[in-house]
Formats: structure tokens, sequence, C-alpha cells
């Protein structure tokens, strides 16, 4: 019976300054991501506040278990500096009995933590880039609004103005980035399209923006252009719109195929569709090669079947990295949920061995080691397990498997004391 009520004192201990830690963490982290959104795509504070609830649960998993290692050495710490665990000890208790409570937070957690995963944050992220992009043409002029600027690494053009009124533009210059040929760029050794420099500049004194999701254009209204290219130069008389292509953020295309906007049933599918997709560019880069083996002969045939076979193969690496990291996702969602439990497991035998009874050494003690050695090891073992340089699962496993290990030697010294 004393055991029972111990355990049920303790754990409530913990409940308690688990829930106090994770709403101040998720507090900070939810204005440091705001922040970087509303930086990113030109919010408002209308849909900062909006966003909120959706952004939420997306910073869980990294603070539920930072939360649950500050709970266990807090409680554990005070345990230990008030000599209860002396007296725990005194009275023929076991000191595996009073590491259940935190064992048992941990296990809650990490079940919270897996089920947030399978379904809950890949939906809100989808209800929040929807949410956000619902209006892109009240973002992109939020945007120039605060930035007097709108550039994007797969946008061919770049936007300047002086100036937002209302809907209105002032003296606006759109510059096209010229893009390398399809040789260059891989000769360059990059994947997808690369822009160096300009080839045209306009300029108006005035111009309008409009979008049309459907249709997924971005058309540019102004009174009229003065234009200067490599080709051609003048003024135009007429104020017909340039309508270029929408960045994919902004048209919420990207929403579909981010691997951590997919919800767990849907990871397989996607999986298939990108294997079924490099299958696809296999074939045929396979009928390019043997097309330019017919014609190795001529050779102008020679270097364009070589050229096609190059980024043939471009293209197959950029769909490999996006089967990785969809890969990645079935194996670091369930390391970051097991995370709570190691963080569990070690928070008990360092908050003891630590005997501290106040918070800012307790933060100290517990997050360090959290920031300067988990999550480092977490991202070299993501990373490089997506590298194909070590399994994939035990990449994403390696942080659990070291802390954990640290832990279990931990508690055994501790046991044995």
């Amino acid at each position: 019976m004393v055991g029972s009520i111990l355990n049920r004192m303790i754990f409530w201990e913990l409940v308690k300054v688990f829930l106090l830690s994770l709403v101040s963490l998720t507090g900070l982290f939810l204005m440091a991501g705001l922040i970087q959104q509303a930086t990113q795509l030109g919010l408002s504070p209308l849909q900062v506040i909006r966003a909120i609830p959706l952004f939420v649960p997306s910073t869980l998993p990294y603070t539920i278990p930072a939360t649950t290692l500050f709970a266990s050495c807090c409680v554990y710490g005070r345990l230990s500096h008030d000599n209860e665990v002396v007296a725990i000890k005194g009275a023929g208790v076991h000191l595996l009995t009073i590491l259940k409570p935190a064992l048992l937070l941990g296990t809650l957690t990490t079940a919270l933590t897996a089920g947030l995963y399978h379904s809950v944050i890949p939906v809100t992220q989808q209800m929040l880039q929807q949410q956000i992009l619902n209006d892109p043409e009240e973002v992109l002029y939020n945007l120039l609004r605060r930035e007097r600027c709108f550039r994007h690494p797969s946008f061919p053009y770049v936007i300047y103005v002086r100036d937002v009124q209302g809907r209105r533009l002032l003296d606006v210059v759109l510059k096209r980035r010229a893009k390398l040929t399809e040789q260059q760029a891989t000769a360059a050794g990059t994947q997808g399209p690369m822009y160096v420099g300009y080839d045209l500049v306009a300029r108006a004194r005035e111009a309008r923006l409009r979008v049309d999701v459907e249709q997924g254009k971005l058309y540019l209204e102004p009174d009229r252009f003065v234009f200067d290219g490599k080709n051609s130069q003048g003024i135009t008389q007429q104020t017909t719109p340039i309508a270029v292509d929408l960045p994919e953020y902004l048209a919420g295309k990207e929403i579909k195929t981010r691997p951590m906007a997919l919800t767990w049933d849907e990871l397989g599918p996607r999986l298939a569709d990108l294997r079924g997709e490099i299958e696809r560019i296999a074939g045929k880069r396979e009928r390019s090669r043997e097309e330019g083996e017919r014609h190795a002969l001529d050779p102008e045939l020679r270097k364009a079947y070589a050229a096609q076979d190059r980024n043939y193969q471009s293209q197959g690496e950029a769909v490999y990295r996006q089967i990785r990291n969809v890969e990645g996702e079935y194996w670091m969602r369930p390391a970051l949920a097991v995370g709570c439990l190691v963080f569990a497991l070690i928070g008990c035998p360092v908050g003891i061995w630590a005997n501290r009874a106040d918070y800012l050494s307790t933060f100290v003690i517990c997050f360090l080691p959290t920031v300067f050695v988990y999550y480092p090891l977490l991202l070299f073992g993501s990373n490089t397990g997506k590298e194909g340089k070590l399994p994939l699962g035990l990449g994403c496993f390696l942080a659990n498997l070291v802390v954990g290990l640290a832990g279990l030697v931990l508690t055994a010294r501790l046991l044995r004391r």
C-alpha cells in the first residue's frame, strides 16, 4: 500500500511539472515558428492568430520529450535533495519502485506523440497551409508591403516595388531571371532549374497583382511597361497583363507532396507512386540510351542523347531523394515518439545524481544534454541514413540507442548504490 500511495504522489508531481513546462516551452516554440512563417509568407496579424491552433500540434513532438526529461529531472532531483530517496530506501522500498511513475509518464507521452504523428499533425499541417494560402493574393501584397520585394528560388521573376498603397504597387521593377540551359545546369552539377543574372528588366509607374489559383497563374497588370532585354527594348503602349506561373508553394501544390503533411496511411501510397515514377524514368532513360547507340556515328545526335541521359539521371536522383525522405518519415515518427520514454528513463538517475531542487539547475542539467547530444545525434543519424551510409532505421534510432543505453547504465548504477 505504501508503494502504491508513494507512486501516485510521485506520478502526480511529474504530471504537474510536465504540464507546466509543456505549456511554457510550447509557447516559445509556437512564437518562434509563427514568426518564421509570418516572415516567409508575409502573413497579416489576423492570419497569424488564426494559425495558432493549427500550429500547436506540430511543435508537440519536440516539446513533449524535452518536458518529459525536465519533469523527471526536476521531481527526482527534489526527492534526492530533500533526502526522501534515503528515507525511502531506509523504509525498505526498492529504488526501482519509485522509478515506475517516470516510466509510466514516458510510456504515456510516447503513445501521445505517436498518436499525434499518425494523423493529427499531418492533417493540421495541411489545414494550416490551406488556411495560410487561402488567399495567395493577400499573401503577396503583405509580403511586398513589408519586404518591398518578392523572390523565390523556384520563381523565374523578381518583383521590386517602392511602395504599396492598398492594391496599388508603385514604381514596379520586374526582372526575369536568366535560366541556365540543360547542358549548363548538368555541367554545374545542379538539380532542377538554375538561374544566373537577368535577361529582361521591365519598369512600370503603377501596377496591380491578380492571382488565378485554378489556372495557377500570377498576373501583373501595369499602366504601361518600359522594358529592356537582350533582344528588344522599348515602351509598351498597352496594358496587357503579364502572366507567369504561380510558385508551387503559393498554389498549394507542395502540401500534397510534403512527407510531414502526409498521414501514416498516406505514406504507403505516396511511396508507391514515387517508386513507379522512378521506374518510368529508368525506362525512358534506357530507351534513350538505345536510341543513342543507333546514332552513335552522328556527333550532334550523340551529344544530344548524352545530354538527355544526364537529364534523366538528374530526374531519377531527385525522385530517389523524395523516396528516401518518405521512407525517413516511417522511421523518424516512431523514433521521436520513443524519445519520450528514453528521456524519462535517463531523467530519473540524472535527477537523483544531480541532487538539485531548483528549476534553474535542473533546466541546465537536462536541456544542455538534450540540445548538444540527443538532437545532433538524431539529425546526424537521419541524414546519414537518407544518404545510404547507414541503414535508415538504425540512423533514425541512433540517438535513442545512445541516450537509452546511457540511461540504462546510470539506472543500473543507481540501483546498485
